[in-house]
């Protein structure tokens, strides 16, 4: 009984207590600051034109293999089954490069990528701490992070409008 007493008092005194705080916290949308801010638009634009690129080399070379499948099904039932198996296995070394290629391409975009955002970042840090300082905010959280906060901490603009003054 005495130690349910301690521990309804203790929950009183914790919920009527107030918390009183100095510091500036504010959160913003790193995703909305790339898709938004010139600098990521650049970034965005330059991935897309690579990964264009990357699909109309990939849908020649698939064509062409897709021709001259065709063109072995046309000539099947004409040529001897040795010069078809022949043929077929051609067709599956040409296949096999083509998935290799498709490989390569993917994996080289993915570094790019990665490359492009961590170029993004490192340049967006210290225009972040610098906006800090000048705003004397003391914690900068990222969006996803939240569950629910005020719009009015949100920085995203500001950070977006800071970033394209220095561009």
């Amino acid at each position: 009984m005495k130690k349910k007493l301690i521990f309804i008092f203790i929950l009183i005194i914790i919920s009527y207590s107030k918390s009183y705080s100095n510091e500036k916290i504010y959160f913003l949308d790193i995703d909305y600051i790339f898709n938004n801010s010139e600098e990521g638009k650049k970034i965005i634009s330059k991935l897309n034109d690579i990964n264009e690129q990357n699909i109309k080399d990939l849908k020649t070379h698939e064509n062409e293999l897709k021709t001259e499948e065709n063109d072995i099904s046309k000539v099947k039932n004409i040529i001897s089954k040795e010069e078809l198996d022949i043929r077929i296995d051609k067709l599956k070394k040409k296949i096999n490069l083509y998935n290799l290629k498709k490989d390569q391409k993917v994996k080289e975009f993915k570094i790019s990528k990665d490359e492009q955002l961590k170029f993004f970042l490192e340049k967006l840090s210290p225009l972040i701490e610098d906006f800090m300082k000048k705003n004397s905010v003391s914690i900068v959280l990222d969006k996803k992070n939240i569950f629910i906060a005020d719009s009015k901490y949100d920085i995203s603009d500001d950070i977006i409008n800071f970033l394209n003054q220095l561009n």
